[in-house]
């Protein structure tokens, strides 16, 4: 039951725990983990058992909960090469009108504000950066340092109405819980890290369940789960059983929401118009979802699409589509699978063969789309390489538009985890087997054009930029070298001192994109070269398409100081710093930059955020 609000307009707080399975908290029962301060918030709030997302990754995932579509309809595809539209109304941009003020305090790359989700929010504070160590380990902001910050602007706006999105990305791989729970969870780090998590959360729970905050509406998810080797899986990205599509919802408030569990089958397209209801204000025209505190009307259909692209979009293998409805699931591959979902839980049974009608209305229910692949912008060398740091597929597979079982990712799943082995391995510093293992791949596989970046990133961590080269090379004769590849072939080239190959590759590259990324690179082709007036020429061009881009401002900084031209290039380091403090090149330019003005204290303050940023690093040692 839900009770009509004294006010028009709670505080509403959204909650997301990035790959949080829907069996790893307290209140599931399942036993697996502790989470007492969350139970507290389930015992409080509205707990649906069965609820679901759209999608198997991060971004397109939390697309989903704040615009209310399915992946198709807003866009987002996958974590690389797609942002959302300025179409879409959002949470944030219909609260923000309604004169909420609005903040989002993310905890990691996926979520960075040039996806397009920052849309509606006054503050998008996306400052993972800093946070990183060495070699392969991702850029992740602790979650505690996440709800302290969200925690201040909270307070800060205390009196007026707020909307706060806090995500916390702490359960995601790999599992680090430190103590006590790396003790307590020795087994199972991964259930450790979301006991940790639950800790993290405690100050912003207690707020809203013991502070002076008790009747504001929150919502509390996560983007999707996590395999465990369930299906020959170990984390999520690739299939879409419920290990990783089904998710834990709990809504609550204070007086409005009755405390219940509530079997209804509950979706993340439902969660922007069940807000929306619950603040009495209409939900745009056209949504998929509906208010989970609203009676359906007369026949509604409860059946809800599901995604799971990375694979196909990087790999080339076949796209993973299918269909909930009725606690049965439908998916859609090349060998398809039926589930009956209240009968076998493990999704066990693939009744797909023995009840082909039953499948066949099903699939009717999945939308028809008119492309394929869907539309994909170029995938910079930026987000390639921070995306890999998390374990996530980043590269553009040839486009396809038919597969056959061969292609079925069930049947290829051996080579997925090899390559996820290979990182493993890589972030574990034994570079030497990642090598070994990538080999082995594409002596069995050589047209995933994936695995040429894996082998070309561990070969020049390793520091053999031959071995790199001949790689890159050779993923060019068969026809499979991406855009981010090719760059990197034209930088690799530039660190050999071979700047006129450089050039041959990276000009027809930069004439066919025209991007800030590849501009970019040319640009330090042509400065090796030694003619830095056209490298300045091409660093403007690439401010033009990307003003805000911390590398180019980064590049411009580095040429300048070789053009002997100090203050400008200060101003262009402290720039890139300033956009992104975590740049380790930036900050020794600018510490070389005041060092050349005669500013020792300012030089030395920069050169020691560079050995923050990179320790060990050697120049700005001896600087």
């Amino acid at each position: 039951m839900v009770a009509a609000p004294e006010r028009d307009g709670r505080d509403v707080l959204l909650i997301t725990v990035d790959t949080l399975r829907h069996d790893a908290t307290g209140f599931s029962g399942a036993g697996r983990v502790e989470t007492p301060h969350v139970d507290r918030l389930a015992a409080a709030g509205r707990v649906f058992p069965v609820a679901h997302a759209h999608a198997v990754v991060t971004l397109p995932s939390h697309a989903s909960i704040l615009t209310g579509l399915y992946p198709y309809q807003h866009g987002i595809r996958d974590n690389a090469g797609f942002v959302l539209p300025p179409e879409p109304a959002t949470l944030a941009t219909l609260l923000q009108a309604a004169g909420y003020r609005t903040a989002a305090f993310v905890s990691a790359f996926p979520l960075d504000r040039r996806f397009g989700l920052a849309r509606g929010f006054e503050v998008y504070d996306d400052q993972y950066e800093g946070y990183a160590g060495a070699g392969f380990t991702p850029p992740e902001r602790p979650g505690n340092e996440t709800v302290s910050r969200a925690l201040a602007w909270w307070d800060a706006h205390r009196g007026e109405r707020r909307f706060l999105w806090v995500h916390v990305f702490t359960p995601h791989f790999p599992y680090e819980p430190g103590e006590p729970f790396a003790s307590r969870y020795r087994d199972a780090p991964y259930f450790g890290d979301v006991a940790l998590t639950d800790d993290q959360l405690a100050p912003l729970l207690e707020q809203v369940l013991d502070g002076p905050d008790g009747e504001a509406l929150v919502i509390y998810t996560s983007d999707h789960g996590e395999a465990l080797g369930e299906h020959g899986e170990q984390t999520h990205g690739l299939f879409a059983y419920e290990a990783t599509l089904r998710v834990p919802l709990v809504i609550a408030a204070r007086g409005l929401v009755e405390p219940a569990r509530d079997d209804t089958a509950a979706r993340h397209v439902d969660l922007l118009p069940t807000v929306l209801h619950l603040l009495r204000r209409d939900p745009p025209g056209g949504l998929p979802g509906r208010s989970l505190f609203a009676e359906p009307p007369p026949g509604h259909d409860r059946g809800s699409y599901f995604e799971a692209l990375s694979a196909s979009l990087n790999l080339g293998w076949a796209p993973l589509r299918g269909v909930l409805a009725e606690r049965r699931k439908w998916i859609d591959l090349p060998i398809p699978e039926l589930y009956d979902l209240a009968a076998d839980p493990e999704e066990a049974d693939n009744l797909a063969r023995r009840r082909p009608e039953e499948g066949r209305r099903l699939d009717r229910l999945l939308p028809r789309e008119s492309r394929w692949p869907p539309p994909r912008e170029e995938i910079g060398e930026d987000e390639a390489r921070r995306l890999a740091a998390l374990g996530y597929l980043a590269a553009s597979a040839p486009s396809r538009d038919d597969w056959g079982p061969e292609d079925d990712p069930k049947r290829l799943i051996d080579l997925r985890e090899r390559l996820d082995e290979s990182f493993r391995l890589a972030r574990e510093g034994r570079l030497d087997e990642a090598i070994a293992a990538t080999r082995a791949l594409l002596a069995e596989r050589p047209d995933m054009p994936t695995v040429y970046s894996y082998l070309t990133t561990f070969l020049l961590q390793r520091g053999d930029l031959e071995a790199a080269l001949a790689t890159m090379r050779e993923a060019h004769r068969l026809g499979l070298a991406q855009p981010d590849l090719t760059r990197q072939l034209g930088l690799s080239l530039v660190t050999a001192g071979r700047a006129e190959e450089a050039l041959a590759v990276l000009e027809p590259l930069a004439a066919r994109l025209g991007d800030a990324e590849t501009l970019t690179s040319l640009a330090l082709a042509r400065a090796a070269s030694g003619d830095l007036g056209a490298a300045e020429r091409t660093l403007a061009s690439a401010l033009e398409r990307d003003p805000d881009s911390a590398r180019v401002h980064e590049t411009l900084a580095f040429v300048l100081l070789e053009a002997g031209r100090f203050g400008d290039a200060a101003a262009a380091a402290g720039r890139a710093v300033e956009l992104d403090p975590g740049r380790a090149d930036a900050w020794n330019n600018l510490g070389v930059a005041r060092f050349n003005l005669d500013q020792p204290a300012a030089a030395r303050q920069a050169f020691g955020r560079a050995l923050d940023a990179a320790p060990g690093r050697l120049d700005a040692l001896l600087y």
